[in-house]
């Protein structure tokens, strides 16, 4: 995992004003959109999810080239709507010549986006994967999301560090391979299952006060919680969140942060004070904080941005900066180690055979209500 030593500012570096031409791909779906009709536009936009996806990423995407152009950069973007249709995809493909374009971001789907890199590798143009997890890896590739694997090694390696504190694994039948995958890396780790219901022998998803006492011990106690079950998480927190008494310093956290500890059967207060701590691909910006894009996107939308218009100023800024400011984007994964920017950060690797992935993770925990950077 990629750590913040060998940051780049590339907002600061020298701008190559020749222009750079980008084409972004997109599941607008707009062939099915009825524009005469606003109620239905915006039912459509509620109801269609590679539709909501999609326009909350560009208006990330807008804000961005706007930031860009006050920077001195020239472009030209084309923009296509997939409409999430491989027939579509083939048609884009044909109609136009991407042979001079710099770099595309999309599409978001994994077959179209595999299509799509196959047919730009003969002109070698790099193509970037923007939200879904498991791409093609051709050498054209850039893969922006960190992977799965990468994302539990950081937080198993973060932990690891720290010999002192007793480690607890806690998890539900159905994430037991994980939990014995924790065991071995954490040889001396104490190990608890979820109940099973006695008459069926089915995963019950709790444990009791009893099985958290005879587990924990005085000093630091890193919790593993593995569960998809949000009735599970609740339960544990609760049980953990009673136990914190003087002496006792107990942290929680997984190997794959899953939408159950944000139910909301699961307090904030409870993770919060059991600084529950996690790997994620980004970091969540504070709104209290004095941050320039939320302000530019609350201006113009007249809301602030979620995670996926983040995701889209994050990765479009940081492709065009790493064109203007290198000779190309190969050559900007090796000159530039690691960029951060709202939400995201980007360390371009090389696989061996094959394209680039991105191995910047982030570490946060929740403290004060709030989730944050944790500086190692």
């Amino acid at each position: 995992m990629t750590t913040n030593a060998g940051k780049v500012d590339l907002t600061k570096s020298n701008i190559n004003p020749e222009t750079k031409k980008i084409a972004i791909m997109l599941p607008f779906g707009l062939n099915k959109v009825n524009t005469d009709s606003i109620y239905d536009t915006k039912k459509q936009i509620e109801t269609d999810r590679y539709l909501s996806v999609s326009l909350d990423f560009y208006t990330g995407v807008k804000v961005a080239l706007d930031s860009l152009q006050e920077l001195g950069v020239n472009l030209k973007v084309d923009v296509f709507d997939t409409q999430n249709r491989e027939s579509e995809v083939t048609s884009i493909l044909r109609r136009n010549d991407f042979s001079e374009t710099s770099a595309v971001i999309g599409p978001l789907m994994p077959k179209l986006f595999n299509e799509v890199a196959l047919s730009l590798k003969k002109d070698n143009v790099p193509i970037i994967s923007p939200l879904t997890k498991t791409v093609d890896l051709r050498d054209n590739v850039f893969q922006s999301r960190p992977s799965e694997d990468m994302l539990e090694d950081a937080i198993i390696n973060y932990f690891k560090k720290d010999s002192t504190a007793h480690v607890i694994i806690i998890s539900d039948k159905k994430h037991k391979s994980i939990s014995d995958k924790l065991k071995r890396e954490f040889t001396r780790a104490s190990i608890l299952s979820s109940r099973t219901e006695r008459k069926t022998g089915k995963d019950a998803y709790y444990v009791l006060d009893q099985d958290i006492i005879n587990v924990l011990k005085p000093g630091k106690n890193v919790v593993f919680l593995e569960t998809d079950n949000p009735g599970f998480v609740s339960n544990v927190s609760s049980l953990l969140n009673s136990k914190i008494v003087t002496g006792t310093n107990i942290i929680l956290t997984t190997t794959k942060m899953d939408k159950a500890f944000e139910d909301e059967e699961v307090r904030n207060t409870h993770l919060s004070n059991l600084s529950f701590t996690y790997s994620d691909i980004k970091k969540s910006f504070n709104e209290d904080e004095n941050n320039s894009f939320a302000k530019r996107y609350k201006s113009t939308y007249n809301e602030l941005p979620n995670s996926y218009a983040t995701r889209g100023f994050d990765i479009t800024m940081d492709i065009v900066l790493r064109l203007v400011t290198s000779e190309d984007l190969y050559m900007s994964a090796n000159q530039y180690p690691l960029t951060t920017y709202v939400e995201n950060k980007f360390a371009y690797k090389k696989k061996l055979f094959g394209g680039y992935y991105n191995d910047a993770v982030y570490l946060v925990k929740y403290s004060d209500l709030k989730i944050v950077e944790v500086t190692e």
